[in-house]
């Protein structure tokens, strides 16, 4: 059986991600399935974003948590990928499940926010239900809190247990940083794509006045990025997180620790080209696996997924992925 393909935030190379422009892209692109993420406002709407604030994407500097659901319904979430998208909506979970009816899968990230969310769990699985696609919907989170609620309330629900690297939140290729006004020879472009990232970070939102007003929008995005962070490790500091990723080196064994059953793990594309044994070892385990990727996955990324037969792959770039699969020929 060929892997399903799953869209990662939609069709999000070519479209605004997470918009109900780039979820209907993915189905016209062929694609088996979507991810998306979930937040909640500050009046307890679930909408569909990946950060936290929404400067990167609406232009106007703002927390999703800290907002209303009419205040960011008046924000354009599509003009940054292009002026063919302007006034694209920020979507509603309720939204964007009436696009996934089409679809064989939808995997639905839980974004809580430290810990103000301890219902978001209960809030998507009333959502899903309502929209008749228990079926079709994988739950996905960092936060494993939130995973074991789902299996409390709906032991039949697919879960999926996600995994990175702490600095894959933070480096980026020298061109994002330069869109957030850091030129290339600047030393803290360098600091940031560092293995010490992480610690990078955290000592320049200690000490914000480094930075001159120009680079507000670096703070914001740094701030962001590590909120993700302590959200998805409540109540830990930042040597604790380190720590618990450490703890998460052999993530297949550490998620068969969990005291609650998981369907998928969740590891990013390059935990699987380490290791070519990880999902083998995951099957041998009852999971199944869910490689996702972080920034543009590249035609030789996808090519070397396929060979090691995973159930399925998130991608940014489905059509790539299908035409890759198309010409393998292997599940004709």
């Amino acid at each position: 059986m060929r892997p399903l393909i799953i869209a990662h935030r939609g069709a999000s190379h070519l479209a605004p991600e997470n918009t109900l422009t780039s979820f209907r892209l993915a189905k016209t692109l062929g694609a088996d399935g979507f991810e998306c993420d979930v937040q909640l406002t500050k009046d307890r709407h679930l909408v569909v974003a990946h950060d936290y604030f929404t400067d990167l994407k609406a232009g106007v500097h703002g927390n999703i948590p800290d907002m209303t659901f009419d205040e960011l319904r008046k924000l354009d979430f599509g003009s940054w990928k292009g002026p063919e998208y302007a006034g694209e909506q920020i979507p509603t979970l309720e939204e964007v499940l009436e696009v996934a009816q089409g679809f064989q899968m939808i995997h639905i990230e839980l974004k809580p926010y430290f810990d103000r969310d301890e219902e978001i769990a209960d809030r998507v699985i009333d959502a899903v239900l309502d929209a008749g696609l228990e079926e079709k919907a994988v739950i996905t989170a960092f936060e494993y809190g939130a995973l074991r609620r789902v299996k409390e309330r709906m032991p039949q629900m697919a879960i999926c247990a996600m995994t990175s690297s702490p600095e894959s939140q933070l480096v980026q290729p020298a061109t994002f940083w330069e869109k957030l006004g850091l030129k290339k020879t600047d030393p803290l472009a360098e600091k940031l794509s560092s293995p010490q990232a992480v610690s990078e970070a955290a000592a320049l939102l200690e000490d914000p006045n480094s930075l001159d007003e120009e680079n507000s929008i670096l703070l914001y995005y740094l701030k962001d990025r590590l909120n993700f962070l302590y959200s998805i490790f409540p109540g830990m500091n930042l040597a604790q997180i380190l720590q618990q990723y450490y703890y998460q080196t052999d993530f297949v064994n550490y998620v068969a620790q969990f005291s609650f059953p998981v369907d998928y793990i969740g590891p990013e594309y390059h935990a699987f080209f380490r290791d070519k044994d990880l999902i083998s070892n995951a099957h041998a385990h009852g999971f199944k696996v869910a490689p996702w990727p972080v920034g543009n996955d590249s035609r030789d990324d996808l090519r070397q997924l396929f060979r090691l037969d995973p159930e399925l792959v998130v991608t940014n770039k489905p059509e790539v992925a299908i035409a890759i699969l198309t010409g393998l020929g292997r599940w004709d």
